[in-house]
């Protein structure tokens, strides 16, 4: 009876811990598509109140986001840069002339936390990304990818 009891509670302290260690981690925000979002980015028009960040060549970016200044960026990945009318639209330039497949055109889109206030916008070849606020206003924004083990153009696991 006392090896049923024992054997009972080592099996319910294996799923709690189990348990416990699926509800760990910080609060998820969301990167998700946005048309609007794409052309405020396509209007060339630098915001307000927002810090621009990059991925990339700083001649030719991969990514660009444009973070409230509401918030704090904590990152490895992202180089910050005085965002101007000219460099946006240099930028946008380059991204339009580029002849890249239709799976990789450059996209927009919004940033969100994880209660739903949005605190940026991102524009990239690459459409999914994880995003995760580990402390109030300070948002960690991981390097976008196109699809598992993928960057658009390239294999990440490569090299």
């Amino acid at each position: 009876m006392q090896t049923f009891i024992l054997a009972r509670l080592i099996a319910l302290a294996a799923v709690a811990v189990f348990l416990a260690g699926c509800a760990g981690g910080p609060p998820a925000g969301q990167w998700t598509t946005d048309s609007r979002a794409q052309d405020l980015f396509e209007s060339g028009v630098v915001l307000p109140d927002h810090a621009y960040y990059y991925i990339g060549s700083f001649a030719m970016p991969d990514s660009v986001i444009a973070i409230d200044r509401r918030f704090t960026l904590r990152t490895r990945v992202w180089a910050e840069t005085d965002m101007t009318e000219a460099k946006l639209n240099g930028w946008l330039h380059m991204f339009r002339t580029e002849n890249y497949p239709a799976a990789c055109i450059y996209r927009g889109g919004v940033i969100l936390t994880p209660d739903g206030r949005r605190a940026g916008y991102w524009y990239s070849r690459n459409i999914y990304n994880i995003i995760y606020m580990p402390e109030e206003g300070v948002l960690e924004v991981y390097r976008p990818h196109a699809d598992a083990g993928r960057v658009c153009g390239q294999d990440i696991n490569s090299k």
